[in-house]
């Protein structure tokens, strides 16, 4: 005798019961996933706006961190050229004294010639050392390189966020001195004004060096708030609840208790009442 399960009602009740317990199986792993990630969005299925909004808050962070690091190191080619200015600064000093001892009708030329050759020696190391300094292999007081003052920095996340280093030259012909002597009194006397206007130069783009670096710090410190605030959003948006995500976890593992026995419970009985049918 041929037995048509389905004229009994049994087929759909026993679809209708897996779909609900493959439903529950889908719902416990989500869960369980959120749990174990720690996150309430791992797909574009949970939440496809929340998703492309953590992307975007993601990708702003990330640009936060590297604009500051690039901030830094334009902090740090500051610093080089800072430094040189000081020993510049230094070296002028010491022909100013030169020049200024030149000037004493006391001295005879020869001497004027001994002191000239010391102070064009002095000349020379002021170039050497503005020529010589350098950030990652480029110029920082001479003119050129990140010294030209059209050396730009990316000091923010977004297109247009970017500020262009001071230009800084801080060699003798930048500063005045080149062709200056004291050799004899009158050149003396005429390199004591030259080196004073090379002294004001050297002051100028030293106060300048300055103001950039604190302002450059001043970014850095934004940059810095404007991280953790920007992680923080993201993480309102992305990160799962822990206490609500324990719950859902317990509810659903009691649903699918119940829809495991129930399951359970309709094959058994189906399984009685086929038998009964064909024990007949």
């Amino acid at each position: 005798m041929r037995i048509d399960s389905g004229s009994f009602g049994l087929v759909q009740p026993l679809d209708a019961s897996s779909k609900t317990l493959q439903k529950n199986n889908n719902n416990l792993s989500k869960i369980l996933q959120k749990l174990s990630t720690s996150l309430q969005i791992n797909s574009a299925s949970d939440n496809a706006a929340g998703l492309g909004i953590t992307q975007q808050l993601t990708t702003q962070a990330r640009g936060f961190k590297m604009a500051t690091q690039n901030v830094n190191d334009a902090m740090s080619a500051l610093n080089i050229a800072g430094g040189t200015g000081s020993q510049v600064s230094d070296l002028v000093s010491q022909q100013r004294d030169l020049a200024v001892q030149a000037s004493n009708g006391t001295l005879t030329n020869s001497e004027r010639q001994t002191l000239d050759t010391q102070y064009q020696s002095l000349t020379q190391e002021i170039n050497q050392i503005s020529n010589s300094s350098q950030f990652n292999t480029q110029n920082v007081a001479n003119g050129t390189g990140l010294a030209t003052g059209n050396a730009s920095v990316q000091a923010g996340p977004n297109a247009g966020n970017t500020v262009n280093m001071p230009a800084v030259n801080m060699t003798a012909a930048a500063l005045g001195i080149t062709g200056t002597s004291i050799g004899t009194a009158a050149n003396a006397q005429a390199a004591i004004g030259q080196l004073d206007n090379a002294m004001n130069t050297l002051n100028s783009q030293q106060a300048t060096l300055g103001a950039m670096t604190d302002m450059f710090q001043s970014a850095v410190n934004n940059l810095s708030v404007a991280d953790v605030n920007t992680q923080a959003a993201e993480s309102v948006v992305s990160d799962e609840d822990m206490a609500n995500g324990l719950t859902q976890l317990t509810s659903s593992e009691l649903l699918q208790q119940s829809a495991t026995e129930a399951f359970s419970k309709f094959n058994q009985i189906s399984a009685n009442h086929l038998f009964g049918l064909l024990s007949q």
